[in-house]
């Protein structure tokens, strides 16, 4: 039996057997180049991007690592200095914690804006009895000819620290095309 080209197109990216353990797979998407953490999965973003799932924690709230590009007049953020001046900015409701202006780190050679902030997850989601889970979440924006990029780790607190080497790895690894 003969397997179409067409076929083997057709299979999404998110089903592509897993790397071997202990070893990074170098992912291409079209504005930028990573590796990605062995054992994390991979699935599209719904803003673009790139989502990586990694290990959940006890209420079943996976960590994930986000990469996404923020074309110029982008809807979100216009801009590079758009998102970093948000960031910056008291919070929107008078109950959430401000964003922590973190020091700056390099990426890919640029130097990069990091932010941290704390929040929950409230799991399962639309249920009468929740629980709220307390999340902890960094991004870094580095600065792109056209645009710039963002790269998150959001995480329960309680796996937070452990599984923060994924996200540098994604850090170190991170190449632009833009």
């Amino acid at each position: 039996m003969r397997i179409s080209l067409l076929a083997l197109l057709l299979v999404p990216a998110a089903e592509a057997a897993p790397a071997k353990p202990g070893k990074d797979l170098i992912m291409n998407d079209a504005a930028f180049e990573y590796a990605a953490p062995a054992a994390w999965s991979r699935r599209p973003s719904e803003g673009g991007g790139v989502v990586l799932v990694g290990p959940a924690d006890a209420d079943d709230v996976s960590a994930l690592i986000t990469l996404r590009h923020y074309p110029p007049g982008d809807a979100d953020f216009a801009s590079f200095d758009a998102f970093v001046e948000r960031q910056t900015a008291p919070p929107v409701f008078k109950s959430s914690p401000p964003t922590e202006k973190r020091p700056d780190v390099a990426v890919a050679g640029r130097k990069a804006k990091a932010f941290a902030r704390d929040g929950a997850e409230f799991v399962p989601p639309g249920a009468r009895n929740t629980k709220e889970v307390p999340m902890r979440e960094e991004l870094v924006a580095v600065p792109a000819k056209e645009g710039f990029y963002l790269l998150t780790y959001y995480a329960p607190k309680s796996l937070h620290k452990k599984h923060r080497r994924a996200f540098e790895s994604v850090l170190k690894s991170f190449k632009p095309k833009l």
